[in-house]
């Protein structure tokens, strides 16, 4: 009899392993949150398909970066970064397509010159006044499923959401003693 283990197409199935935890996916609010800003992204105005409309290539990254910017004038990298929930790399691979593109342009810092400022080009303003209508729109379309009371309630429960997690982070980070 031959020795299945050192063939791979040839090896025996394992047990269907047996979980000792259960997990209410329905009540566990991450999976959620995470399940509503999928079934958000492709509600109302698909944003790839907005893109790919105007004829100019990018990523919903890049347009990321742009609604940031568009939304909050200039900024650093690392304040991108934090608007978004990203990292500072994925922001700099962002700017370099947008500065190609002449969607963006950076100044340095006088006093650091590892500081750089991103802002809007008009080229890059015109877009985000492009996109940003369709955007709001389908906001808009979310938000109408809400009572003005139900949806004031909702940002307040979401801004305390977003307090306590920042608590959390604050108090999980290894950097403090």
């Amino acid at each position: 009899m031959s020795d299945n283990s050192n063939n791979p197409q040839k090896k025996a199935k394992q047990p269907a392993g047996k979980v000792h935890c259960t997990l209410d996916l329905q009540t566990f609010l991450p999976y959620r949150m995470y399940c509503l800003a999928a079934q958000m992204a492709q509600a109302g105005n698909d944003l790839p398909e907005l893109l790919s409309e105007t004829g100019i290539t990018i990523g919903e990254r890049e347009w990321r970066v742009i609604s940031i910017l568009g939304a909050y004038g200039g900024l650093t990298n690392g304040h991108v970064a934090d608007a978004l929930k990203s990292d500072a790399a994925t922001v700099s691979r962002a700017v370099k397509v947008l500065k190609n593109l002449n969607f963006v342009d950076t100044l340095n810092s006088i006093k650091d010159r590892r500081k750089v400022l991103i802002y809007l080009t008009q080229t890059g303003a015109d877009f985000y006044d492009k996109i940003t209508p369709k955007r709001i729109e389908t906001g808009q379309m979310i938000d109408d499923c809400f009572t003005h009371e139900e949806l004031s309630t909702l940002h307040h429960l979401l801004n305390k959401l977003d307090r306590h997690l920042q608590h959390l982070e604050n108090e999980f980070e290894d950097e403090w003693e």
